[in-house]
């Protein structure tokens, strides 16, 4: 192995341990419901999705280009992070608990600017005195945009592995 292969080797294990603090960061602000603080890591020009998968005869990963569970934008996402503070915020009342798990972080394409990642995201959710509570399975594609010393998400596409959602909303953010 010449010399530079191993330092280009060093840099994508630097940028993949970046990514995944960067992630799991992410993951603890939204757990300890610091929206706003969680906001401060979205672009101005974010495009955040979860379209809703498909079923079609012999065929698993076909997911919608026209039907999504949100489609949302800087705007919407800084409504729904304001919302949580209001009175009007009535599916988050009680708030919901949430434990996210970010596994199998991939970076899949880099340079001095931009990062893509994919990702796995369980999600266990829980609300009340209830014994109920919720999985959300999905695999996530990230684009990451450097900020410093960090990363602001630029793009996230969330491809929930449940075709029918078992609640009625999803108040929280994946």
């Amino acid at each position: 192995m010449k010399l530079s292969d191993r330092e280009d080797e060093i840099e994508e294990l630097l940028v993949e341990r970046d990514v995944r603090k960067f992630l799991n960061h992410e993951a603890e602000l939204l757990d300890t419901r610091e929206l706003h603080e969680w906001f401060d890591l979205i672009a101005e020009n974010i495009t955040y999705h979860m379209p809703r998968r498909l079923m079609r005869e012999n065929t698993a990963d076909v997911f919608s280009g026209d039907s999504y569970y949100f489609d949302e934008s800087y705007g919407s996402l800084k409504a729904r992070v304001m919302r949580f503070d209001s009175e009007y915020a009535w599916a988050e009342r009680p708030p919901t608990r949430t434990e996210r798990y970010v596994t199998n972080v991939v970076v899949t394409d880099y340079d001095d600017e931009v990062i893509d990642v994919e990702s796995n995201l369980l999600v266990y959710v829980s609300r009340g005195d209830s014994e109920e509570h919720d999985f959300y399975s999905a695999k996530r594609e990230d684009t990451l945009r450097r900020d410093g010393d960090s990363f602001e998400i630029v793009d996230r596409k969330i491809l929930l592995n449940q075709t029918i959602l078992s609640t009625d909303n999803i108040s929280i953010f994946l």
